[in-house]
């Protein structure tokens, strides 16, 4: 395998951390043209079980098994390069073992490859068993000998891996295609790119043989020191759903959303104040129902009330089968009201329906109104309002019709939040109005969020459901 790309793209972390995926091989060594035992250790602690030093590796030159590796290539190449026989493809770099003294060449035997002598005789070593080589660079390797990379690739593939059965990982600098892409089973690429100002790292499996790449690019981080790359799948909802311990008011003047990652992130939700989400269209409909359940159920289970525009016309009755697994029986009828259009026919059905006339906004979401119909629920209240649904009921203008629905709810210091889209009409006043502003985004079929107000960097946004709860997490892309 080859793995590719910049100068602090992750390719040294993604090498080492093979060591430890790959179960099967029992020992890992790692060759580096760049980085010492003793930096590699204090960098990657969790190493020394995996990777011995260098200096301990080739001291028995025989192994107790007596089997052995091959090196018919590797003796053809070091043949060559002692009688001067190198192409003139191989260029760069003064080689070890040659030197001329009072007009005679000097050879000396045994040193022309010393590195890859001891990764050979590391692999002897651990047959019969499976080992892994990392090579870190195989271009600077070779600029060391005056060869050519992709003379040094074929010859370890010879022995090491076609003959010994080892496997073997080349780090290549640099981007795009070269001639060596062909050498590899497999061609991986890190690259470190740009999204609204903040870092995005985007890892592409352009080669893969013999397997199927059904996702072929993927977002990663280098958070912690360890390369975590993201799956665009949504995860399992692998336990019973579990009622909602809320979490605490974050001070006087602020709620929690439900989020914790998220309250820490933006200093929760601020009373009297405004909230707004800007959720792009690519993100999956699954992520925007999570966010809103958190924040519901967390007023819900102090006892406060909701009044809610649910996002693309939603139903009391979606909004209950969401929740309610969450909440305690009848918690959803005494505490949350919604808004609903009046086309849509189950206003009448419901004590829980408020209906959106389409006529006037302000009488429609009037705050006395919802006061009313929330008599045993404690304040702070929380306005969810979604405006794909408000825009395609009272047009493009709602948001500067609201000016007395957003005052009542700041006399009142209750909690207003606005969900919007890229493209809507309200989005640029909604984020003018707000105090926190918060971009969610599809990006390479991964689900990024980042602030704009407070500014943050970029993290990947995901749910984890193994309590029986949407929690989510934010892993920041470093």
């Amino acid at each position: 395998m080859i793995v590719k790309g910049p100068a602090g793209t992750g390719k040294t972390t993604f090498a080492l951390q093979l060591t430890e995926e790959l179960g099967q091989v029992g020992s890992a060594h790692y060759l580096s043209t760049r980085v010492s035992d003793v930096s590699l250790y204090n960098q990657f602690p969790w190493l020394k079980d995996r990777i011995k030093p260098a200096s301990v590796v080739g001291v028995k030159k025989d192994a107790a098994h007596g089997m052995k590796v091959s090196r018919k290539a590797l003796d053809v190449l070091t043949g060559k390069i002692e009688r001067g026989e190198i192409d003139d493809e191989d260029s760069g770099g003064e080689r070890p073992g040659l030197a001329v003294a009072e007009g005679f060449l000097e050879v000396d035997l045994g040193t022309d490859l010393p590195e890859v002598e001891v990764a050979y005789t590391f692999v002897e070593q651990a047959l019969p068993g499976r080992s892994l080589v990392l090579i870190d660079s195989i271009d600077a390797l070779a600029e060391r000998y005056g060869l050519a990379a992709t003379r040094l690739i074929n010859t370890i593939q010879q022995d090491l891996v076609e003959t010994s059965g080892a496997n073997v990982m080349y780090v290549l600098e640099g981007s795009g295609e070269t001639r060596l892409d062909y050498l590899g089973d497999g061609v991986v690429n890190l690259a470190s790119t740009d999204h609204v100002g903040r870092r995005l790292r985007v890892m592409t499996i352009e080669k893969l043989r013999g397997q199927g790449v059904r996702q072929y690019r993927y977002l990663y981080t280098l958070d912690g020191g360890r390369l975590m790359a993201f799956d665009i799948g949504e995860k399992p909802r692998l336990a019973k759903p579990q009622t909602w311990t809320a979490h605490p008011d974050l001070s006087k003047e602020a709620v929690s959303s439900g989020a914790v990652p998220i309250d820490a992130l933006c200093g929760g939700l601020s009373r009297g104040r405004v909230t707004s989400f800007q959720i792009a269209n690519g993100v999956p409909s699954e992520y925007v129902d999570w966010l809103r359940t958190a924040m519901i159920c967390n007023f819900v289970a102090q006892g406060r009330g909701v009044a809610h525009v649910p996002p693309r016309k939603g139903t009391t009755d979606f909004l209950r089968e969401l929740v309610s697994p969450h909440l305690p029986a009848e918690a959803f009828e005494t505490h949350v009201r919604v808004f609903e259009p009046a086309s849509l026919g189950h206003v009448q059905e419901s004590a829980n329906a408020l209906p959106l006339e389409g006529s006037n906004v302000e009488t429609d979401l009037k705050w006395s109104n919802v006061e009313y119909r929330l008599p045993h629920s404690s304040r702070p209240f929380l306005a969810l309002m979604a405006f794909d649904t408000l825009e395609s009921v009272y047009g493009d203008k709602v948001l500067e019709e609201m000016s007395g629905v957003l005052a009542s709810v700041r006399r009142a210091r209750d909690v207003f939040v606005g969900f919007a889209t890229p493209q809507s009409a309200s989005a640029a006043k909604l984020e003018n109005l707000a105090s926190v502003m918060i971009h969610v985004e599809s990006v390479q079929g991964s689900v990024v969020l980042y602030g704009e107000k407070p500014y943050t960097g970029l993290f990947n946004l995901s749910f984890d459901w193994s309590s029986g709860l949407p929690e989510a997490q934010l892993r920041p892309i470093v």
